[in-house]
């Protein structure tokens, strides 16, 4: 067997040197990163989310906190759970905090890839298909994958702790596999042993699965790495059944997709009623932004990564943009090489397959957003430890002297760009205005800046600063409003907030162009976003408090609009309690309110604490009971009990 590569580098060494460098230097950046800011969703997810604050005394606020997400249809318990954990322990919230958790996280998850990824290179050199030292090369691959700043939006992204933990447990179950199986291929197993390795198996699936939902993926990566590595090699014999068996296990979740759609299409498309793109366009987008991902993994160029990515092009067809029949050609041709040379190149396939398959939930049909970083933690893997065996093989064609420099040199390389990229999400404003440098023309982008530098004159005196300073946020806050506007002329929530900000702050503005006509011109046919929603919110309030002076005809139109236009019942009820208590309605006007918002939808849990609270207000003992009642009938699975019982608390007072 030739020499390996990396072994030249240091003879007898082990790459254990290696692993510890590359796990203590990313630590150090990104802990010098983290930063004090909770960004995006973690307010609504943690700072926010009274059910997962907890003190731990209760052992009835576990069960809570873990089933108090929103996210997914499981509520992702176990990730849940380590936030709670997190705050009992700690007494509250920190930002930091939080992070530095995910950092540990994402270097436990380093070291499992280094098993990983030496197991299956010493698969494969037993096999005779590679010629390396598995080692070095698995520490190499680790490393870029530790190092890539792709994966600082997931890393320092407090709330991605939930993407981090299906990951680990993946990466667990496939350490698991490849290890069992490595020894079948060579020694055979009993029946016994088998059924004992997949009980294991599904139960890191089911730690997976209430991590995140795409932790199910697991079952489907063990037949790709069947595929790509062992191809039915039981007992030191090729078993063509077994090959056959592989495949087929591979193939089995196209043809469930496949009858689903069929059977039950709605269980797919219900979701894009809430989309501005439909299935087709997604799919036929997701072939060419799945390129970008490997573009951005292959070549980390941190000028184009950003957190909103909404400047990317729709494809509305095969040819428009034409890139989109050269997107889904390439990947239909990588895919047909990779298997037709899979005898000679099993990495490629593997990665392949990896990558492929671990963007199968969130980059194929489903009704997500379209484009964004942290869905690349997981498919990475497989594209990092190609990118490994290609760098080792490289160093390896240097002549000896110069092959330590050049691996500190590519390593060095990593650290730099991911310290660049940490340090663009050390806190809000700096990430924001960072985000808007790379992609001007990203409506998201305008918006998520100009919010920022709204939110910095709101806390100016927080933060020190002076009266010229704090004006000049809120002029330049404006500014990227406008440019939002101009971006997506009927985008709501640049209009609302618009309306918002000249009727707060800029009157002579405000006489300029009627923000409220503009806003009922875009409501037909718009599909709202989260910012939409919150825009809305924040200019019910806004109306209510008399900040911006409307009249009441005019409310009611705007509300009449939401509802034929845009939004469902339960959300037109939200906004009209919003805009009824800010105006410093009495009490009977708002139970009034709240009695016909859940006449129109029973069971509407968010309303009870504040009809009980009206009910209180107005003395109706009675009224407080029923309300209590049903509160607790229709919260069947008890998730809100801990926010009952200090509702019931405070009512008794």
């Amino acid at each position: 067997m030739p020499p390996s590569p990396l072994a030249v580098i240091v003879r007898n060494a082990r790459p254990r040197w290696l692993v510890v460098i590359l796990l203590s230097v990313v630590a150090v950046i990104y802990a010098y990163n983290a930063g004090d800011d909770f960004l995006f969703d973690d307010t609504p997810a943690l700072s926010g989310n009274e059910l997962v604050q907890i003190s731990g005394e209760r052992f009835d606020e576990w069960r809570t906190a873990a089933l108090s997400s929103n996210a997914g249809p499981l509520s992702r318990p176990l990730s849940m759970i380590t936030f709670a954990l997190q705050h009992a322990l700690e007494g509250g919230f920190s930002a930091r905090s939080l992070k530095l958790g995910n950092i540990l996280i994402h270097l436990v998850i380093g070291g499992l890839l280094f098993l990983l990824f030496r197991a299956l290179l010493a698969e494969l050199v037993a096999q005779d298909k590679l010629h390396c030292h598995p080692g070095w090369v698995a520490a190499l691959a680790m490393g870029f994958w530790l190092l890539h700043p792709l994966h600082v939006s997931t890393v320092l992204y407090a709330v991605q702790r939930m993407a981090q933990l299906s990951t680990l447990f993946t990466v667990l179950g496939l350490l698991l596999f490849v290890r069992w199986r490595s020894r079948w291929a060579w020694c055979g197993a009993s029946p016994q042993e088998v059924v004992a390795a997949a009980l294991w198996l599904l139960l890191v699936t089911v730690f997976a699965v209430l991590s995140k939902e795409n932790g199910a993926l697991l079952l489907w990566l063990l037949p790709a790495v069947e595929v790509a590595v062992y191809r039915g090699r039981w007992a030191g014999r090729q078993r063509s059944l077994l090959a056959a068996a592989g495949w087929v296990l591979l193939l089995s979740p196209l043809v469930l997709i496949a009858l689903i759609f069929w059977l039950a299409p709605e269980t797919f498309l219900g979701g894009y009623a809430q989309r501005n793109f439909s299935l087709e366009e997604r799919l036929l987008t997701q072939g060419r932004v799945l390129w970008q991902y490997i573009s951005w993994i292959v070549w980390p160029n941190i000028l184009s990564m950003g957190f909103q990515h909404d400047d990317i092009a729709l494809s509305t067809g095969w040819l428009q943009p034409v890139s989109t029949l050269v997107a889904v050609v390439g990947w239909v041709s990588a895919l047909g090489v990779a298997v037709w040379r899979r005898e000679r190149w099993p990495l490629l396939l593997l990665a392949i397959l990896l990558y492929l398959v671990g963007h199968s939930m969130e980059s194929s049909f489903l009704a997500l957003e379209m484009v964004y970083e942290h869905r690349n933690y997981l498919p990475s893997i497989g594209v990092c430890l190609l990118l490994g065996a290609g760098f080792a093989n490289l160093l390896g064609r240097l002549p000896s002297p110069r092959r330590v420099p050049a691996l500190v040199a590519l390593l060095v390389v990593f650290a730099l760009l991911l310290g660049l990229r940490g340090n663009t999400w050390s806190d809000d404003l700096t990430l924001s205005r960072t985000n808007l440098a790379r992609h001007p023309e990203s409506v998201r982008s305008n918006y998520f800046y100009g919010n920022a530098l709204l939110r910095q004159y709101r806390l100016r005196d927080e933060l020190g600063l002076s009266e010229a300073d704090a004006k000049a946020s809120l002029a330049v806050g404006r500014h990227y409003m406008e440019l939002m506007h101009q971006r997506d002329p009927a985008d709501l929530g640049a209009l609302v907030m618009l309306y918002y900000l000249d009727s707060l702050f800029f009157p002579e503005l405000r006489a300029q162009t009627d923000w409220l006509s503009a806003i009922h011109v875009a409501l037909p046919g718009r599909v709202l976003k989260a910012s939409d929603r919150n825009a809305l919110q924040v200019l019910a309030e806004c109306m209510g408090d008399g900040k911006c002076a409307t009249e009441d005809e005019e409310v009611e139109r705007l509300f009449a609009a939401l509802g034929r236009y845009s939004l469902p019942p339960t959300d037109i009820d939200s906004l009209r309690y919003t805009y009824l208590q800010a105006r410093g309605a009495p009490p009977q006007e708002l139970l009034a309110a709240l009695e016909a918002a859940l006449a129109r939808s029973p069971g509407q849990l968010a309303y009870y604490p504040y009809l009980i609270a009206r009910y209180s207000d107005v003395g109706d003992a009675e009224g407080v009971l029923r309300s209590i009642g049903e509160w607790m009938h229709y919260d069947s699975r008890r998730r809100q009990l801990p926010l009952q019982r200090q509702v019931v608390t405070g009512a008794d007072h």
